[in-house]
């Protein structure tokens, strides 16, 4: 058997796992071999695959699994952050071997101490001196006193050694990702010779704890009239894993292709109306039955845009100054981003570079796309419930790609607004986001006629209550908004609630049958808009109606 190093080329990363390709290069003899590729970590074994080129006539014959045990991790980062640990493990043995010598000798000096009540009987009869206690008690208070300090500073050390080793643990735990153990999985290729020559092999397989997620930037910015502009999309994807092994330097491709879910069809069973039968009646217990079996319980069941710095250079003489004067002016840097292709009903995203993505799991951030999106803009509010003007921007996805569920960072032209969730948008869809409140909009709803007639028995003893409303718009800017005013009326519930609608002026563009009304207004600088409403609801006197405005 023949060993090939087989380094990790490229990596294509789905939502919960990833296709990672391995190639390496051997020269061989004619005949059959049979090549081992070291050091995999745990994959999907069914997904693994094998492919080569070589001489005319070279035959793959097939290609097995099979299991390389080590006393310690191979990887040469893993074997060093262990030695590391194992060293600062026995210093911490050490110190702790000193603790326990310090305890000792601090218990032989307590037990010596318990026995200064025998020297007042030496000083009676003169087998000691006064000079000898006094040593004595000066001794053991001195060193006492050190002993004390020496734990103090011991235990100090126990706990800084502790803490190191800790966090070297949390490394290591971290840069093996789920592998569990030291042993690795090994891929065997048999293959088959006609002539000598190099061999190239690739191998690809599927391994978990890999995922990517997108994530946006979206820059806004208006026109002067503020009533259409343009969206600046940045289509960033995370990608995060902890499959066991660093993927350094290899060519990334992000796909949104779902694999878990490709195989999977849902299928419709027929929908049956039956005649509801109840089930028969249980028998009632006997008294001095047999005892009541207790059986078990049933079981529970997702870059901010760089600008070349364009500030002062200082300039000493008149040559420097014509020459600075003549050099073209700094440009905006480019954004790399990635080749986009479909495959199938897929898209895969190719970054154009090569990458290092380590095995510590967390997000690693590539540039998919930046695009420049139409957008319009309006003015939403619902004076119902706040009588703030939100700023909202209606983009389109002008794009061939798709837009995935992700967090979004939003910027009006150089302000930060905060961040939203971008919905699955689908190539030339449009979606909407908000920008903040624009105070140059002043609006008030306020009640403008309220009367209840309680009726009488001629009258079917029926109470008729009349509600008017006002809502007026300003706007202070000095330029147009397109004001979107949002209301409703109460629509009952209950066939003796009747809701008789007055007038509605002006007329909204919207009502549902829901009785939800929307206006839309352009609204000139310092311009006014009014709606007004009236309805009147009836029911019995004896009827309790909850919802009243």
């Amino acid at each position: 058997m023949t060993d090939i190093t087989a380094p990790i080329t490229a990596v294509t990363v789905y939502a919960d796992r990833a296709l990672v390709t391995r190639k390496g290069k051997i020269t061989l003899e004619a005949g059959e071999h049979e090549i081992r590729v070291n050091n995999l970590p745990q994959f999907l074994r069914d997904s693994l695959r094998a492919s080569g080129h070589g001489p005319q006539g070279t035959r793959i014959l097939n290609v097995d699994i099979t299991t390389a045990f080590y006393p310690r991790s191979p990887e040469e980062d893993l074997d060093r952050i262990q030695t590391e640990l194992e060293e600062l493990q026995h210093q911490q043995r050490l110190l702790q071997a000193r603790q326990d010598a310090l305890k000792d000798r601090r218990q032989w000096l307590r037990a010596l101490g318990e026995q200064s009540k025998d020297f007042a009987r030496g000083l009676a009869q003169g087998q000691m001196k006064p000079q000898d206690c006094s040593d004595f008690f000066g001794f053991m208070s001195t060193q006492a006193t050190q002993d004390a300090e020496a734990a103090l500073q011991l235990e100090t050390q126990i706990q800084q050694v502790q803490s190191q080793i800790d966090a070297k643990q949390r490394e290591y735990y971290q840069r093996q990702g789920n592998q569990g153990t030291t042993d690795r999985q090994a891929a065997v290729v048999i293959v088959e010779l006609a002539n000598a020559g190099e061999l190239e092999v690739e191998i690809s397989y599927l391994v978990r704890n890999a995922s990517w997620y997108p994530q946006y930037d979206i820059r806004v910015h208006l026109d002067e009239q503020q009533t259409r502009g343009k969206v600046e999309l940045t289509y960033i994807g995370m990608v995060q894993q902890s499959t066991g092994e660093n993927w350094d330097q290899v060519e990334l491709a992000l796909s949104t292709a779902r694999p878990s879910q490709a195989a999977i069809l849902p299928e419709l069973q027929p929908w049956y109306l039956k005649e509801y039968n109840p089930p028969p009646p249980r028998p009632m217990a006997v008294a001095a039955a047999a005892p009541m079996y207790s059986g078990p319980s049933r079981k529970a069941m997702m870059q901010r845009s760089m600008a070349v710095p364009t500030g002062g250079i200082a300039m000493e003489d008149e040559e420097e100054v014509l020459l600075g004067a003549m050099a073209p002016p700094p440009v905006e840097a480019e954004i790399a981003t990635a080749t986009v292709e479909r495959s199938g009903t897929a898209l895969i995203f190719r970054v154009g570079r090569s990458v290092d993505i380590p095995s510590d799991n967390s997000p690693h951030k590539t540039t998919i796309a930046r695009d420049d999106l139409p957008c319009d803009f309006d003015y939403v509010s619902a004076p119902a419930l706040e009588t703030n003007a939100h700023m909202r921007a209606t983009v389109i996805n002008t794009t061939e790609r798709i837009l995935l569920d992700g967090q979004a960072s939003i910027f009006l032209d150089a302000e930060y607004v905060g961040t939203t969730k971008l919905d699955f948008t689908a190539a030339r869809e449009e979606f909407k986001i908000f920008l903040g409140i624009d105070d140059n909009l002043k609006i008030k709803r306020e009640p403008i006629e309220r009367a209840v007639d309680k009726g009488n028995l001629l009258q079917g003893d029926i109470r008729r209550s009349t509600y008017a409303y006002r809502i007026t718009v300003h706007n202070y800017a000095t330029t147009p908004r397109k004001v979107v005013i949002k209301d409703h009326i109460p629509v009952a519930q209950h066939e003796r609630i009747k809701v008789k609608i007055q007038n509605i002026t002006p007329a909204p563009v919207e009502r549902t049958k829901l009785e939800l009304l929307t206006w839309e207004q352009i609204l000139p600088a310092n311009g006014e808009y009014v709606i007004e409403y009236r309805f009147i609801i009836e029911h019995p006197q004896t009827l309790r109606v909850i919802g009243l405005p």
